[in-house]
């Protein structure tokens, strides 16, 4: 079980490139793992047929396969892993995280984006994008205690945020709640 989560890490990178084509040490570079074992991953992930692979002359690269029926579930695992890992990284984002997660009802859907979401502890402010109609003064007040700037967007549903502040979204976030509606989003 173990070996099989640690395999989706190598669709981390895919996560704020989702709809492109990755080399191997693109995707070795950013998961911080070399270059044979992310070999192996990619490998396997494509004989599930969780991924694409293509050759460009000596360049093999990798795509997800968007028509895979489970190509949602294992978005979900890397994106919760994520999480995770940067929640164990950063205290503060891990009290954010147990927060939105506590106190929004089960239709609201959080996510960080920008800066915070990848160097949360020396990001000048935190972006936050809620979905769904909730009241935001207990976030903000809650967020006051992190001396930093929140920005918050609040919108009534996920159609409603433009192209281009879901491209930013997209290349840097942390799903931290409804993170199966926003990744149908992200790839759809």
């Amino acid at each position: 079980m173990v070996n099989k989560l640690t395999i989706v890490r190598a669709l981390e990178p895919f996560l704020s490139k989702p709809k492109e084509w990755l080399h191997l040490a693109e995707i070795s570079r950013t998961i911080k793992e070399p270059h044979p074992t992310v070999r192996q991953w990619l490998n396997q992930l494509e004989k599930n047929g969780v991924l694409k692979k293509q050759f460009k002359g000596r360049l093999t690269i990798y795509s997800l396969n968007l028509n895979n029926q489970n190509i949602i579930d294992y978005l979900l695992v890397v994106e919760k892993g994520r999480l995770i890992r940067q929640c164990e990284k950063w205290l503060v984002l891990k009290e954010l995280a147990h927060f939105v997660n506590s106190s929004f009802g089960e239709n609201i859907k959080v996510l960080v984006f920008g800066s915070a979401a990848e160097k949360f502890d020396v990001s000048e402010d935190i972006d936050l994008l809620i979905i769904g109609k909730t009241d935001i003064k207990n976030i903000k007040k809650f967020a006051g205690r992190f001396n930093k700037e929140l920005h918050i967007i609040n919108v009534s549903s996920l159609v409603k945020i433009s192209k281009s502040l879901k491209e930013e979204i997209i290349k840097k976030h942390l799903l931290v709640k409804g993170s199966e509606d926003i990744i149908r989003w992200i790839l759809w």
